[in-house]
């Protein structure tokens, strides 16, 4: 089994099902990987002057820990620094360790911390 990466423009209608609709319309490039012929993970992102925001990154749940969210990560971060990109921000969930841990083996490091509270 290999993995494939590519970059598009638009998310293939295949991996539609995956994105929060109000983030369909944010990104500026997708990043796309397929297991063999099998959608497999998404990262989108824009590109903002000298930053490059990662709005959306997901591996599928049977496909995790193969190594996909990383080479998402990777070719992202490759396309921002060709755009001249000199900064790279991605969000993760409270509690979603797995991802911050992910974000971290590339060399993100965390720099504020949101908290909120319902009234």
């Amino acid at each position: 089994m290999t993995v494939r990466i590519a970059t598009v423009r638009t998310p293939p209608e295949e991996f539609l099902g995956w994105i929060p609709a109000e983030l369909v319309l944010e990104h500026s490039e997708a990043v796309v990987a397929y297991w063999d012929q099998t959608p497999a993970g998404l990262l989108l992102f824009a590109v903002d002057g000298a930053v490059a925001k990662i709005h959306f990154h997901y591996v599928e749940s049977a496909l995790r820990n193969l190594g996909i969210g990383e080479q998402l990560l990777e070719e992202t971060l490759t396309l921002a620094k060709g755009a001249g990109c000199t900064t790279c921000y991605g969000w993760v969930s409270p509690g979603d360790r797995i991802a911050k841990l992910t974000y971290e083996a590339q060399g993100f490091r965390s720099d504020q911390i949101r908290v909120k509270r319902e009234l």
